[in-house]
Order: structure tokens, then C-alpha cells, then sequence
């Protein structure tokens, strides 16, 4: 139905939204989807990544699905980034939860791939990092892959900074939040990126500052996806999939919660590939999911 292509997987972060990128995995295996070639991750996405790319398949996707819905997750998720910076910076910490919170969820992960390097992988897999003291995106490709998705996923005031080779990485969503110019500068042509900031007119008014700093994230991280993607598609096919999310949509980790929206992500990733067909990969474009 699609036919084959050669093409690399863009994987953004969003914390807890990363359950719905699960959803869009979930669906296009299901469809008969081909693998990836390789793929670029950051943050959360580099996490998800990591596993698909130790197992391309529905069935490593099923493993990814499962990681979701352990407490290993619930530990790192469940508690929103933005109240506990703000209850942090009270508290004049740099960071406000151990290193060991977002180890066991890498390592849980792991366990089930049974692989701890990059060169173990069955796909290339680039993980983006961001190189706190050169102020740049830090991808790395090779060796060590839980150290390299501890800088990738270390987000700022919530985890410390992971030193590797004599510098501070951090979340690499501070300088990529949706990494199609790290695959666009290695050579792909053909991209297939799932961005996790989009979102819909947001009809109540924030009434909180978690919440208010959720909505300026949100729309800062989309628009300059938006502002890569318009830059960038005349070197490379893009096709760009974001699922919907409120601000505060993946703020509950319950295991109920977080498996109906990995559900209403793949209803609605199955919908668009029902109705475009092989169309939908044959020119760039940005498309939406409701999540209903």
C-alpha cells in the first residue's frame, strides 16, 4: 500500500507526551509501514528511539509500550516538569531529582532490547544532546548509548547535567526540540519526523504559572519546528506528524491515562494513513492528529 522508501525517523521531545509518539509508532507498523533506515531522536524521542531502533518492528514496539506503562515512567513523568522547577527554584537547586529516576526508566528499556550500545542496534540511531558549555546540539552516534540518553534526556532544573568527555550536556530539546536539520546535514532525503508540541487553540486562559510557562513552551517549540521544516524542505522530503495535546494533557501518568492517549494517538495516526494512502509521503507536509 505504501510502497518502499528509504527513509529516516525524526523523533521530538515532550516528556510525557512521548505516549503518544508510542501511538504513532504503534500505527504505522500496523499499516505495513517500512522501517526506518535510521533514526534521529532527542530527549524523549531519543528514548523511544532507542528502542525501535534495537527492534524495528510492531513487536519492539509493543516492548516500547510496555516501558511506557511501567513505574519506572510513572516515577519520572509523574510529577510535571514546570511545578516542580518552580518549587525547586525555591529551594535554590539546580536540580530537583536524582539522576537515578530517569537511569532506571533508560535501563528498564534496556533490559527488555538487551542492548546498552549504539553499535548493538539493529538501525543508526543519533541522539541529540545539548552541549551546555559550547551552547550547540551534541549528537552522538557511537559507544555508550545510556550515558548519551541520560544527556539527551536530562531536562534543565528537574535532572542534573551529564558530563561527558570534560563537558555538560542537557536535555537536547533546549537547542532541537524536533531534530530534522541533525538528519537533513547526515544526508536523508526522505524524512518522516513525529513532533510532540503542537497543539490546538488553547480556549481557557492559564491560570497558573506551571501552566502559563506549559503554553509559551509549547508554542515556542512548535513554531520553530514549523520555522526548521519551512527552511529545510526543498533539501529533503519531510513529512511531519504532531499529535494534538492541550498543555496539559500528559500531566497524569495513571497507567489508564497514559494508555488511552498511546490509543487515541494510533486511532487517529491509523485514520490519516487510511485516508491518504500512499499519498501522504509523496510531498512534504505538516499533519495534524486529534486526539479527540
Amino acid at each position: 500500500m505504501f510502497g518502499s522508501a528509504r527513509r529516516t525517523w525524526v523523533l521530538g521531545g515532550g516528556g510525557a507526551r512521548g505516549a503518544a509518539q508510542v501511538g504513532v509508532l504503534q500505527a504505522l507498523f500496523e499499516a505495513g509501514i517500512e522501517a526506518p533506515v535510521d533514526i534521529v531522536g532527542t530527549s524523549v524521542g531519543a528514548l523511544n528511539g532507542a528502542s525501535i531502533a534495537a527492534y524495528p518492528s510492531l513487536a519492539g514496539t509493543m516492548m516500547l509500550r510496555e516501558v511506557w506503562l511501567s513505574r519506572q515512567a510513572a516515577a519520572v513523568f509523574q510529577a510535571h516538569p514546570l511545578g516542580v522547577i518552580i518549587s525547586g527554584l525555591r529551594r535554590d537547586q539546580l536540580s530537583v531529582m536524582p539522576q537515578q529516576n530517569v537511569r532506571r526508566l533508560i535501563e528498564r528499556a534496556e533490559a527488555l532490547t538487551g542492548m546498552t550500545t549504539f553499535e548493538q542496534l539493529r538501525l543508526p540511531l543519533a541522539v541529540v544532546a545539548t552541549d551546555m558549555n559550547a551552547g550547540r546540539p551534541a549528537v552522538f552516534r557511537s559507544g555508550d548509548l545510556t550515558t548519551a540518553l541520560l544527556a539527551s534526556t536530562a531536562i534543565p532544573g528537574i535532572f542534573p547535567s551529564v558530563r561527558i568527555n570534560e563537558r555538560e550536556h542537557l536535555d537536547g530539546g533546549v537547542v532541537d526540540n524536533t531534530p530534522l536539520n541533525v538528519a537533513v546535514e547526515a544526508g536523508a532525503k526522505d524524512i518522516l519526523a513525529v513532533s510532540l508540541m503542537g497543539g490546538a487553540e488553547y480556549e481557557l486562559i492559564p491560570n497558573s504559572i506551571p501552566e502559563l510557562i506549559a503554553r509559551t513552551l509549547q508554542l515556542s517549540l512548535h513554531h520553530q519546528m514549523l520555522s526548521d521544516y519551512e527552511r529545510l524542505r526543498q533539501r529533503a522530503r519531510i513529512v511531519v506528524l504532531c499529535p494534538i495535546t492541550a498543555p496539559t494533557t500528559t500531566w497524569v501518568m495513571k497507567r489508564e491515562h497514559v494508555e488511552s492517549v498511546i490509543e487515541a494517538t494510533r486511532a487517529s495516526t491509523a485514520e490519516l494513513l487510511r485516508q491518504r494512502g500512499s499519498r501522504l509521503f509523496r510531498h512534504s507536509g505538516v499533519h495534524y492528529l486529534s486526539l479527540g
